[in-house]
């Protein structure tokens, strides 16, 4: 009985024990709702905390170390007539690219590029040029005639050739001393082309190649000149870039050719048409045989004669008279050719070349 008694005296709860219980109880339920608290908090925080990574993802290939970039370098001083490299280093492009240069217009100074033949032609300032289709260097010859200093600043153009369109440049400068000279002249000064620009109706889906085509228009009075027109018409299907050329081989001064600046970039179904004015051989005679004598048939030139100094006259036959002053006509051809180094790919070179014959009386 004694027993028994202690045993439930001990089992009985004391006022501490429930004391203790009841602050585990709030404690726990304290640490519940902290818990519970903290997760919702993490759980509203966690778009802005990946949308932060993926911002700094985004930026560190879009406008950080993987940004798309054109280093241009040239020395930086030079002078008149001497040959200088310039180089650029193209980095995270993406794709095929054709790269042109130009160089800012200053008084009294100019630049000569290289051809694939291996000479140098002068280029116009503000003109794209690359005839040698150079990807990461290129030497030019600067020409200068003032005394004082003059800047050359050449911008390198870097174009994606699937789409056309211009993705990157880059910039250099180089200050060229040259001597104050007269520039030498010709007797025979190189025609300017006038040029009318014509767009395609619609811009179509750039793709594959282009394809430049020369056609004959027409031969047009002027005056005492001749003038020839063509076109040259982009008939691929992707763009042609800037910088193209063409030739054109005129029945003057014994075969004077003529060599175009860098052209303009055409997109599938432009087309630009040229107007080329020059004089032919005829045109230039001005004297004729004297001292003749008759043989019964017709007239044999028994004495000099004087013409102009572009080609020679072209004495009587035995039964004929001078071409000029008798009424005779001059027979030759014009043979223009687009692009003659090789600069586009394209999918046609045939059509590159016209032959156009004249008669000139």
């Amino acid at each position: 009985m004694v027993a028994l008694r202690r045993m439930e005296t001990q089992e009985k709860p004391s006022v501490w024990d429930i004391f203790l219980r009841t602050i585990a109880v709030l404690g726990l339920i304290a640490v519940l709702l902290l818990g519970a608290w903290g997760i919702i908090q993490l759980a509203v925080s966690l778009p802005s905390v990946f949308g932060g990574i993926g911002n700094s993802v985004s930026s560190l290939f879009s406008g950080g170390a993987h940004k798309e970039t054109l280093a241009v370098s040239a020395p930086s001083s030079a002078a008149s007539s001497q040959q200088i490299t310039v180089s650029w280093t193209h980095q995270n492009g993406n794709g095929d690219y054709a790269y042109s240069l130009s160089y800012a217009c200053q008084n009294g100074l100019s630049l000569k590029a290289p051809l694939p033949t291996g000479s140098y032609q002068t280029i116009a300032c503000n003109t794209p040029f690359n005839f040698v289709n150079a990807s990461a260097h290129m030497i030019v010859i600067p020409v200068a005639s003032v005394s004082q200093p003059v800047p050359l600043t050449l911008t390198v153009t870097a174009t994606q050739l699937s789409t056309g369109a211009i993705t990157t440049t880059g910039s250099a400068t180089t200050n060229i001393t040259g001597t104050a000279t007269q520039p030498k002249t010709s007797a025979y000064t190189s025609p300017a082309p006038t040029m009318s620009y014509q767009p395609a109706p619609v811009r179509a889906t750039l793709y594959g190649y282009p394809d430049l085509a020369v056609r004959y228009v027409g031969v047009v009075p002027q005056g005492g000149l001749t003038a020839l027109q063509f076109s040259v018409e982009n008939n691929g299907t992707n763009v042609t870039p800037a910088g193209w050329t063409f030739n054109a081989q005129l029945p003057v001064n014994g075969g004077y050719t003529f060599v175009s600046q860098p052209q303009q970039a055409l997109y599938p179904g432009d087309k630009i048409l040229y107007t080329l004015s020059f004089q032919t051989p005829s045109q230039y005679q001005t004297g004729y045989p004297y001292g003749y004598t008759s043989n019964g048939y017709g007239y044999t030139g028994q004495g000099s004669y004087a013409c102009s100094g572009y080609i020679p006259c072209i004495p009587p036959t035995q039964y004929g008279y001078p071409y000029q002053n008798y009424g005779y006509g001059y027979t030759g051809s014009v043979t223009i050719m687009v692009d003659p180094y090789n600069y586009i790919p394209e999918l046609n070179k045939i059509n590159n070349r016209l032959t156009v014959p004249l008669s000139v009386y």
